[in-house]
């Protein structure tokens, strides 16, 4: 009897260490059933080999101690033959042959750093194993040291000391209030994640409710799952597949790399939910919702907080029966690192596919800073968006900074004598549209000064006493916007001793108003003056024509180190527009009349796609006047879930590029309305772009100081090759200087003039994921781990998303 209970005791082991390694994992999952593991028969024969393939991320980048694993077997093979073990661990029984048909997990408990999973068939000599690296889920990853100080949000809003690092400076700031129930358990900001749970009354129904949780009718409202109403009192929901559920929604809001996220979903509390078998309210579609504007910020808050941040109560999503997230650090108010955004989400990405499901695809929306998210983390990672709608968009925020700091030195040049006396006609010649444009870049300009407290966190209080300055506190806190980016862009001692970021900002070479000068509308003394006087920003956004009255010149031009630029274009910082042509794009442009949002930039970020892939039949501009209207949006979420699907649908062997262009819908096309869009009649009727009655035709054909210098429509080019200065040649229209005045462009002009027709320098199409863990020159990240057989040899893929 005692041996009979030993070996029973024996056996139940790896169960038992099993749930141990399940009560250590991430958060929000629900557990898993005990089953597989017993030994069968051997088959007469089994053909091939054993797999392991992680689905929820790459096997190389799994945070948070979970991983949703799919073990192939070999044809003949029975699942109730397969061992699975996590570094010697047992783990069979988070395994089964699930009703799909294929043998799932969620391994928990994964150790930070290397974890061995190795799957075996008991009665073969068949057998696989996969290295994951599992990495704390409040990061990072591959984006290199995290930026400090940064202040991690509390339960209440509670003052706590702020220091700036390797000082003595440090000062009492108040933190965000998170929402959570919990307060942080390390100085990563991890906190246990919060679930609020609503329902939509049946009363509701009828009613004309809001599809919210807010304001005067909103349809949701809150429930605890301890007390679910009935379902008599509940409405009913049906997705896009047909499939009916009550209308229940559960918000997740927990933590992710520092930052906070939400996740939106349909779900009741009374059903039961795993990866291989979501409710059925979920149509198996995510929508992310990117925010606008842009900060410095140093604090982690609640993205519902986020003055400009995504609402994922979106009701054309969740209508359909989309999953909706939101996240702090794709809201770019909260972020300027577009890379650090990339890496939040592909975690978020993960913990969903982990806890509710593998994804059919991802599309999202977002405008202005919102619009830079998108095509960024497409350039920079492929396969975490495959459709973007990108409104009142910029191509990306780092090559967006030129025009910003290009207005800023002219509104500066305008108010020395030689600048002043220049006409609002030849102002408008110089800066490529209307003079009323170019001052609106102001605010922007502003976060980048780096001893602007406000900049550190916009409302939030933010300590001025330790904020940098550069005589009282060269190692203050500096609270640019390109401070956050330092990882990237390395630092470097300026002249002053102090440490900075390296920019990209060379102006070295630039003609200014050389198109102006050749139209006649400036003279070729106006054009000398201008050259001389423009001058530069420097790191610190210093001014260096000094004293406008009484002005330096010639004005000093920023010259960057060449270094800087390689992994800008490398990384995706600037949007790679080959791996734009892997997503399907709608561009919403409205006629926001002299504002930073231009219509040109829509065809600034076409002329990239046409540069790099010879056409770009994969995006679409849809104008309208003044916002996007409410009609319009749904219109564009409409076209891109069709498009969307239609892709999913093609299993063709194609490119995933030829794919994208292949299945776009004949109603998926440029088009424009003359008003905003708000209601069904004002989408009626579609004028095409180039219709005098489309209010973006005349905008569109606006430029830019630096296209009007020269440079091109893709303004990528962040510094010019150079020539000689030749006042001779076909560049100047025929305009004839004088000895002096070529003396003069000759001291502003010392290394020559840019020189269009080159590439910029340090400028690649080539774009590959950098880490920059060791450095801002970042190291190129192999590519995905596979399985390997336990002789050694390769099999099996490892992968993220279905449409890549």
């Amino acid at each position: 009897m005692r041996l009979a209970r030993r070996r029973a005791l024996k056996e139940m082991l790896p169960f038992i260490l099993a749930l141990s390694l399940g009560a250590c994992g991430g958060g929000g999952g629900n557990s898993l059933p005990a089953v597989g593991g017993g030994a069968s028969a051997p088959p007469a024969s089994i053909e091939g080999d054993l797999s392991i393939k992680t689905l929820s991320n790459r096997a190389d980048m799994i945070s948070g101690g979970d991983a949703y694993v799919e073990i192939t077997l070999p044809k003949g093979a029975s699942s109730t033959d397969v061992k699975v073990d996590v570094d010697g661990v047992d783990v069979t029984s988070a395994f089964a042959e699930r009703p799909n048909g294929r043998f799932l997990g969620v391994v928990t408990g994964l150790k930070a750093g290397t974890n061995i999973l190795t799957a075996k068939l008991r009665s073969a000599s068949k057998g696989s194993r996969l290295q994951i690296t599992n990495y704390d889920r409040g990061g990072p990853i591959f984006t290199g040291p995290q930026i400090q100080p940064w202040i991690c949000a509390t339960k209440s809003g509670t003052p706590t000391t702020v220091t700036a690092p390797g000082t003595t400076l440090s000062a009492t700031v108040t933190t965000r209030v998170s929402g959570l129930d919990s307060d942080p358990v390390d100085a990563k900001c991890n906190a246990p994640t919060k679930f609020t749970y609503y329902y939509k009354p049946i009363a509701k129904e009828g009613s004309g409710c809001t599809f919210s949780i807010a304001g005067a009718n909103p349809c949701f409202v809150a429930y605890e799952p301890a007390a679910r109403p009935a379902d008599g009192q509940i409405a009913d929901f049906m997705n896009d597949r047909g499939d009916k559920v009550k209308a229940m929604l559960r918000l997740e809001l927990g933590t992710a790399d520092r930052g906070m996220y939400q996740v939106l979903a349909y779900f009741d509390p009374a059903q039961s939910w795993t990866p291989w078998a979501p409710q059925k309210g979920w149509n198996g579609k995510l929508l992310w919702k990117f925010g606008a504007s842009v900060t410095g910020n140093r604090f982690q808050q609640n993205p519902s907080n986020v003055p400009a941040g995504g609402n994922v109560f979106d009701a054309n999503a969740l209508s359909a029966g989309f999953i909706v997230v939101a996240a702090q650090l794709t809201d770019h108010w909260d972020n300027n690192n577009e890379y650090l955004a990339a890496e939040q989400m592909m975690m978020v990405k993960e913990h969903i596919v982990e806890t509710y499901g593998e994804i059919r695809y991802t599309m999202s929306d977002g405008g202005s800073g919102g619009s830079m998210m998108q095509t960024v983390i497409a350039s920079a990672m492929p396969g975490l968006l495959q459709g973007i709608q990108i409104g009142t968009s910029f191509p990306d925020a780092v090559s967006t900074w030129m025009e910003t700091r290009e207005c800023g030195m002219l509104g500066k040049y305008y108010t020395t004598p030689a600048g002043s006396g220049l006409t609002a006609i030849q102002k408008t010649a110089i800066e490529g549209k209307p003079g009323t444009y170019c001052p609106t870049w102001s605010g922007i300009n502003n976060a980048q000064i780096p001893s602007v407290a406000n900049v550190c966190g916009v409302g939030f209080g933010f300590p001025a006493s330790i904020v940098y300055d550069a005589v009282l506190r060269p190692n203050g806190v500096r609270c640019s916007i390109h401070d956050v980016l330092v990882n990237i862009l390395g630092t470097a001692v300026d002249s002053d001793r102090n440490v900075k970021p390296r920019l990209p900002y060379d102006n070295a070479g630039v003609q200014y108003g050389l198109a102006a000068l050749k139209s006649g509308a400036i003279t070729a003394e106006q054009f000398v003056q201008l050259n001389e006087g423009i001058g530069a920003y420097d790191t610190d956004m210093n001014w260096t024509g000094g004293d406008p009255l009484t002005p330096v010149t010639p004005a000093p031009r920023f010259r960057s180190l060449p270094d800087v630029f390689p992994q800008i274009y490398q990384s995706g910082l600037l949007d790679n527009a080959a791996n734009l042509a892997k997503v399907a794009i709608i561009d919403l442009r409205p006629d926001l009349g002299p504002n930073i949002h231009q219509p040109w930039r829509s065809l600034q970020a076409r002329a990239r796609l046409d540069a790099a892939n010879g056409g770009h039949a994969n995006s679409v501009i849809r104008g309208s006047g003044g916002a996007t209207g409410a009609a319009m949006t749904a219109q564009s979420f409409q076209m891109m879930d069709r498009w969307l699907s239609a892709i999913e649908a093609d299993r063709s062997t194609v490119a995933i590029d030829q794919r994208v262009i292949n299945n776009k819908p004949g109603d998926v096309r440029d088009g424009c309305y003359n008003s905003t869009g708000a209601t069904a009649a004002d989408i009626a009727t579609e004028l095409s772009l180039t219709d005098p009655a489309c209010p973006i035709a005349a905008t569109l054909l606006q430029t830019s100081p630096r296209q009007v210098a020269g440079g091109p429509l893709a303004e990528d080019v962040f510094k010019c090759q150079l020539k000689g200065l030749d006042t001779a040649s076909p560049d100047y229209g025929g305009v004839v200087f004088t000895a002096l005045q070529r003396t003069r462009l000759a001291a502003v002009f010392p290394d020559g003039v840019c020189d269009w027709t080159r590439p910029g320098v340090g400028q690649t199409s080539q774009q590959v994921l950098l880490d920059f863990a060791s450095g801002p020159s970042g190291t190129a990240i192999p590519k995905a781990p596979t399985s390997m057989r336990v002789d050694g040899a390769t099999t099996g893929t490892v992968s993220q998303g279905s449409m890549q």
